[in-house]
């Protein structure tokens, strides 16, 4: 019985390992392996369609399938993930409305008069019963 108890575990063991091999191997959805050997991206070829669930242009080189968003000719550079460059936005700052001047009037010409002293300021610097105000006219 011990022999058949050996060859059991032998083959437990054989049968975990192989399963550890197995899962060890396996990607998770959306794992793209990194690039292959240089040798063989040159080799490969341009596939457009779905893989994984995505449409777009796949480089395909070996077993390595690349996403592009359009072929590049004749095949893309293998060490450069595909860029997109967009030009950047530009604000152009808001111009403010023009500032339409309109022509003040120009002010009222006044003279001060003095009703006690009878006479317009400068000549009389003080006014005991309050400067009046007249209009100016000049003089003809």
């Amino acid at each position: 019985m011990t022999s058949l108890t050996r060859l059991a575990g032998l083959a437990l063991l054989a049968a975990t390992s192989l399963a550890g091999i197995q899962a060890a191997q396996a990607h998770p959805p959306g794992f793209f392996p990194g690039p292959p050997h240089f040798e063989h991206w040159n080799d490969g070829y341009w596939h457009h369609g779905y893989y994984h669930g995505r449409l777009g242009w796949w480089w395909v080189a070996g077993s390595a399938w690349y996403w592009y968003d359009a072929p590049v000719y004749p095949y893309p550079a293998p060490n450069a993930p595909p860029v997109v460059v967009t030009a950047p936005v530009i604000v152009a700052p808001a111009v403010p409305a023009p500032v339409e001047e309109t022509a003040s009037p120009p002010p009222a010409q006044v003279w001060y008069y003095c009703k006690a002293a009878k006479q317009y300021y400068p000549y009389v610097s003080e006014c005991p019963g309050g400067w009046k105000t007249v209009p100016a006219k000049p003089p003809k």
